[in-house]
């Protein structure tokens, strides 16, 4: 599925006429974003077990420290069989992993792809907080656009499950990347009924896809709440009608939301270790059911 061409403004005769042109694009961009997501029709150019090369196409800054690269398929590693498809197939949710070699010596990490508007089918991005001394910061710095990578997956079993009235979010840093595209998901689909709610846990310095995140606010149901260390709150620039508390998620926090949504819900977190476990005992010691909670 191509994604639709937007109409100029100018297109529309604001006279009232029914579909207008403008609609009509709305419309078929929220489908052609459900069927990005979707991989029940698609066959995939990435293997679970074996690794398949991408080229790096493009690669732009984000915050201080992170920057988006874009990869674009060549071929299977090795030996397998070439593909029948160039797609980069994955649900919302899933990672890929990288292997890289670095002094020598082969590793793996964990990246999420996330979602790109208008993206071609045989690319996929991922945001990369590039660490000072980090061992795939190091090599992801190094890399040049035409560079060949390997990369396997999709991986990760998190499914969407429409039939819930509420949802909480709690995101620490790029644990945000897999929640973005299921964001995307779920409030793209018209008969999804579901408030989604997301703590943002960050650095003043390193707000990642704020922007992105500040225009899902036009949604009925969603609400985005971020949670920033460090900064003094009144050189902050705040964006209109943005929910910024400058302090670590407590348990405060988490009675306030549970107060505002009188019932069960579930909690999907995405961090580093330490903030998972932190997050889990908030909830824990706040009576959310542990079958409610879901750790990335």
């Amino acid at each position: 599925m191509e994604p639709p061409i937007k109409p100029d403004e100018s297109d529309c005769c604001n006279s009232g006429c029914s579909p207008c042109i403008l609609d009509v694009y709305e419309d078929q961009l929220r489908k052609f974003r459900a069927a990005k997501c979707s991989s029940q029709t698609l066959a995939n150019c990435l293997s679970l077990t074996s690794y398949s090369v991408f080229r790096l196409a493009a690669t732009k800054g984000h915050t201080k420290d992170s920057r988006f690269f874009t990869f674009q398929y060549v071929r299977p590693e090795k030996c397998r069989p070439q593909s029948t498809s160039t797609n980069v197939v994955y649900e919302p949710g899933q990672y890929l992993l990288f292997k890289g070699r670095i002094h020598g010596e082969m590793f793996q990490k964990a990246y999420t792809p996330i979602y790109v508007e208008n993206q071609v089918s045989n690319c996929f991005t991922v945001l990369v907080k590039l660490y000072e001394n980090g061992r795939a910061s190091n090599l992801f710095k190094t890399l040049r656009v035409g560079t060949e990578t390997l990369w396997r997956g999709p991986y990760g079993d998190f499914r969407i499950n429409y039939e819930q009235k509420h949802m909480l979010f709690i995101a620490q840093g790029t644990g945000l990347a897999p929640f973005y595209n299921i964001l995307i998901k779920m409030l793209s689909n018209e008969d999804c009924y579901c408030f989604v709610t997301l703590f943002f846990c960050c650095q003043e310095k390193n707000i990642l896809l704020r922007d992105e995140l500040y225009k899902l606010k036009d949604y009925w149901n969603f609400q985005c709440e971020l949670f920033i260390s460090g900064p003094n709150k009144h050189s902050f620039d705040k964006k209109y009608n943005e929910i910024v508390h400058f302090n670590r998620i407590t348990v405060e926090d988490i009675q306030r939301f549970m107060e505002s949504v009188k019932g069960s819900f579930k909690v999907p977190i995405c961090g580093s270790q330490s903030f998972c476990d932190n997050i889990k005992n908030i909830l824990l010691e706040c009576n959310v059911a542990k079958e409610n909670i879901t750790v990335f």
